[in-house]
């Protein structure tokens, strides 16, 4: 919709020849967003539920390591 957000990084990871960073909202956690991004950073949403579920993942891991 046009409007700018600040967001924050979770972290960046590689899977399938693809990047992925994951990123939430300074006043909001809890709500996480993943992409993938091209080298020109370029951000494109990840939608398939395939995807997400290996994001979901990827994150899960990342909390219990830390």
């Amino acid at each position: 919709n046009g409007k700018e957000v600040e967001m924050n990084i979770l972290l960046t990871f590689e899977a399938n020849e693809k990047q992925y960073v994951v990123v939430y909202e300074t006043d909001k956690e809890d709500d996480l967003y993943a992409f993938t991004y091209d080298d020109e950073g370029n951000l494109f949403a990840v939608e398939s539920d395939e995807e997400l579920q290996m994001v979901d993942e990827v994150v899960g891991a990342y909390e219990k390591e830390n």
